[in-house]
């Protein structure tokens, strides 16, 4: 195993350090009991938010594209130490790909070297943290091959789309608003893999929406560039991360993962057992929502995420890059709607380039989903048992659901809708817990 594996150690013993950063880091990790991984993690987070204040007045996108390889690749090496040197090696190589094969064939190696290369990733912390729960290289390596494989097919329909391909094919046209018919620049692809506001935490964005907003175009209404404020979706955003991250930090260790082994919780009557399963379940999501919610709103901030205008002239919003819905997920009245109001941005990424381009096909969906997120058991014990939920989900709302909605039952429809929501968050309860569970022997 270790001749197997020597290479992802070769890379990791790749050294250049931040000692008087890592230095004060140690000390607060000391004071605070957070662990360094951690605690260096966090503060990234919140550390580039006057970075992108800076960042959003930048008039040259070719300025901004250089501040985000510099930025990027310093917080990358404070946070991941050497191992930032995985996104340079992938993404380096994907660039070469793009460049050399022709466009049609270029997404398929992409997605398939990409694809080789995390679950390479994924074997090595297993066999090395098994079941651990330190902040590595993979987390950011998972974000760079939605985004890397992403563009390689936007640089592909853009081909397609400029030799004439038939303008009825509706999947084709679909795809038009995040294709490019351009090779990205060198400066231009390195901006968007290390992006400094995304790359620890994302959102995993489209490169359209990457180069839009760096050139501005996204700002332009009827000839004039236009920059409505940002300032209550930022601070939205940083307020929900910020509550979350601060309700795991107080409540997480009086609900620890131990209790979805515990006799005692077990022993408890149904509804006791199954509200601390939840809360625990909650707790241990909220160490997500927060991480994902400060990131949004940094990104943001740098001007990422605008929708556009309404006819009008007036603003439609800050969600374009929006990567969780939490309300949306956690009261949702159906496994589907959970679903898609879940991690948004892997969602997006898994309907444009899995589940379109393999015919509809729910089963190579959620095994690719469970693929690009590991090895463990419970993943593939929840991507897939998701088809038939969502199979189910689907016969209940076409046979079901008319009878509550325009049919005798209709003054009942409140009652569907609750029985509903309250089977949908057990059903995720049900399904999400392998994802936290260990499967070692005990």
């Amino acid at each position: 195993m270790e001749s197997i594996f020597a290479p992802f150690n070769c890379l990791s013993n790749f050294y250049f350090r931040f000692e008087s950063a890592n230095s004060k880091i140690t000390e607060w990790s000391d004071q605070t009991g957070i662990a360094m991984d951690q605690l260096r993690y966090v503060l990234c987070l919140f550390m580039v938010y006057p970075l992108a204040l800076i960042y959003r007045k930048i008039p040259s996108a070719t300025f901004k594209h250089t501040i985000d390889v510099i930025v990027g690749v310093l917080i990358a090496q404070l946070v991941l130490q050497s191992a930032w040197i995985h996104s340079f090696i992938t993404s380096t190589i994907t660039y070469f790909l793009l460049c050399t094969l022709p466009p049609a064939y270029a997404p398929v190696c992409v997605f398939i070297f990409n694809f080789s290369y995390l679950s390479a990733s994924h074997l090595y912390r297993l066999y090395v943290d098994y079941m651990g729960w330190t902040l590595d290289f993979t987390g950011p390596q998972m974000l760079l091959t939605m985004k890397l494989t992403s563009l390689a097919f936007n640089y592909s329909d853009g081909k397609q789309s400029q030799k004439g391909a038939k303008s009825h094919d509706k999947a084709l046209a679909s795809r038009q608003q995040f294709a490019i018919r351009q090779l990205p620049t060198p400066i231009q692809f390195y901006g968007y893999v290390y992006n400094f506001t995304t790359f620890l935490a994302g959102p995993a964005f489209e490169f359209r929406e990457y180069l839009d907003t760096t050139t501005e175009i996204r700002f332009r209404h009827k000839n004039a560039i236009q920059r409505p404020s940002n300032a209550f979706a930022v601070s939205k955003k940083c307020a929900i991360g910020v509550l979350c991250m601060a309700l795991y930090a107080h409540f997480g260790s009086m609900f620890p993962i131990s209790n979805f082994y515990s006799d005692k919780i077990a022993s408890k009557p149904l509804f006791p057992h199954l509200w601390t399963l939840y809360l625990t379940l909650l707790l241990v999501k909220f160490k997500y929502y927060g991480a994902w919610k400060v990131a949004e709103g940094a990104a943001v901030l740098a001007n990422f995420g605008f929708e556009g205008f309404h006819e009008d002239g007036s603003p439609r919003g800050w969600d374009g890059i929006n990567n969780m819905d939490i309300i949306g997920f956690e009261l949702s009245p159906s496994i589907r709607q959970a679903l898609r109001a879940w991690n948004k941005g892997t969602q997006n990424w898994l309907e444009r380039y899995v589940y379109s381009r393999t015919n509809n096909s729910l089963i190579a969906t959620y095994f690719v989903s469970a693929f690009w997120h590991g090895f463990y058991p419970g993943y593939y014990l929840f991507f897939l048992s998701l088809p038939l939920a969502t199979t189910v989900n689907r016969l209940a709302y076409k046979r079901i659901r008319p009878y509550f909605v325009n049919g005798k039952l209709a003054s009942f429809k409140w009652m569907y809708d609750a029985a509903g929501t309250f089977a949908s968050v057990m059903g995720m309860l049900y399904f999400v817990i392998p994802f936290q569970v260990d499967f070692s022997p005990r």
